[in-house]
């Protein structure tokens, strides 16, 4: 069982991604080992590394895992499904929505807290403060992209 209130996203039963957890640490998971789709270095003490059909909650997501010097910083995880986009070419704001809707009603049924901020205009979105970081999702119309994130405290 996932513990997001704690932080935890658990893989496979696997506690794959934590609060302390370390880019070496991760590149010895199963998650790495069974997920891993690409690695993104951005040249500036940031990297991204990136996992697909990841099994949570009896679904499949996209999940993204950043570190800066090593340390964790932000994990993003996305619904996937044939109802969600996949590309540009199948993407469209109305089925984004969808995905970010669906995004919010996981946080509601997964966190026994209340958020601690709302927006609905410009875009989309909803924040939850807990002892270890936040957990967002949002909808950016800029990037057309949607997710759940799990910024932990360091940034």
């Amino acid at each position: 069982m996932n513990d997001w209130e704690s932080g935890i996203i658990q893989v496979d039963n696997e506690h794959a991604i934590y609060s302390s957890l370390t880019e070496e640490q991760l590149l010895g998971t199963d998650l790495y080992t069974k997920y891993f789709h690409s690695v993104r270095k951005l040249g500036n003490d940031y990297i991204w590394y990136h996992f697909d059909q990841v099994p949570l909650l009896h679904r499949y997501f996209f999940v993204s895992v950043c570190f800066k010097d090593t340390s964790l910083v932000v994990v993003e995880i996305s619904l996937q499904g044939n109802e969600f986009p996949t590309s540009w070419d199948n993407w469209s704001e109305e089925r984004e929505r969808k995905r970010q809707r669906e995004h919010d009603r996981l946080l509601q049924r997964h966190l026994s807290v209340k958020p601690s901020y709302r927006q609905t205009k410009p875009y989309p979105y909803m924040e939850y403060e807990l002892d270890w970081g936040k957990i967002s999702s949002y909808f950016d119309p800029r990037s057309g992209n949607t997710a759940v994130a799990f910024k932990y405290k360091g940034e």
